[in-house]
């Protein structure tokens, strides 16, 4: 196996803010697009990301980054596709391929505008093994509302390419409430190995952590503050999948609208339908969007 090229800390000293009414968002297109921080007034509703560089594999449990062009874990980062074996590299200390190569790399801003922003990511074929080349574009909005965020991948190559997307959020939210209704169960290296009709209705901070993988959620999910901040979380039909995760005792909780399950690839070439593995021909563009909707409490609203 090839050393990991992503070796030097990425630099994510730049950063670019929007901002609409007391809403504001700030980036770092040089870390990995990240979105670092997003807050109203003094509330931040994600974990500020304050660190200007650092190692692969070791990246701050803060702000949020795209998934591109997978989510999640890919099984020993092997899996077969129209007949042909592809093996992809993994961050250095991890068994299996994670979340892509679009949180490695810097991202060009495209658009930039007082309220709205575009990150760009061109990654040529062969990147972490990656064998087609393709642009992923994320386009944020601020607005009363709150941000929206459309989130596209363009097919460069010359054959049809399996992908997913998504994004990783660490919000300071304390639990979130949902409708999903089914659940697909992990085996002990976080890989799902088919899934069970099972509603969950709410998720939170604990002492003991949890790591979910859920569908049929319908798109809805609401993240709860203890002082009455919530944020409604509005996703389309293409991000038919959700992972909500937080570390034991943590203090954030990640609520991940993607479109696939972890190990689609795999599962969908043993037979599974139901994983969200999509697949992009030459020169085809797919976008997923979603709405973070900031409602402030009532003692604070205008």
């Amino acid at each position: 196996m090839p050393d990991f090229p992503f070796a030097d800390p990425l630099d994510a000293a730049e950063r670019v803010v929007i901002a609409s009414g007391a809403h504001q968002a700030e980036f770092a297109p040089g870390g990995g697009g990240r979105l670092t921080r997003l807050s109203t007034g003094a509330h931040d509703w994600i974990v500020p990301l304050t660190a200007t560089a650092w190692p692969a594999g070791k990246w701050p449990r803060a702000g949020s980054y795209p998934l591109a062009p997978y989510s999640n874990r890919i099984r020993d980062g092997v899996f077969t596709f129209d007949g042909a074996r592809h093996a992809l590299q993994s961050v250095p200390g991890r068994p299996h391929a994670i979340h892509g190569a679009g949180l490695f790399q810097a991202w060009q801003v495209r658009n930039h505008a007082a309220d709205s922003v575009d990150l760009v990511l061109n990654q040529p074929a062969g990147v972490l093994g990656w064998p087609w080349p393709f642009e992923c574009v994320q386009r944020y909005r601020l607005d009363a509302r709150g941000l929206s965020l459309s989130l596209s991948i363009i097919n460069q190559g010359e054959t049809p390419m399996p992908f997913g997307l998504g994004i990783h959020p660490y919000f300071t939210a304390e639990r979130v409430t949902l409708n999903a209704r089914r659940v697909w169960p992990a085996d002990t290296d976080g890989l799902p190995t088919g899934s069970q009709v099972k509603h969950v209705r709410e998720l939170r901070q604990s002492a003991e952590g949890c790591d979910i993988y859920l569908s049929q959620w319908e798109g809805r999910a609401t993240l709860h503050w203890a002082d009455g901040h919530a944020l409604a979380l509005h996703a389309d039909a293409a991000f038919a999948h959700l992972v909500v995760y937080t570390a034991p005792g943590a203090d954030f909780l990640c609520v991940e609208p993607v479109t696939q399950v972890a190990d689609a690839f795999n599962l969908a070439a043993a037979g599974d339908t139901r994983t969200g593995m999509r697949l992009l021909e030459p020169g085809a563009r797919f976008s997923a969007t979603a709405l973070l909707g900031l409602t402030l409490p009532r003692a604070q609203r205008g």
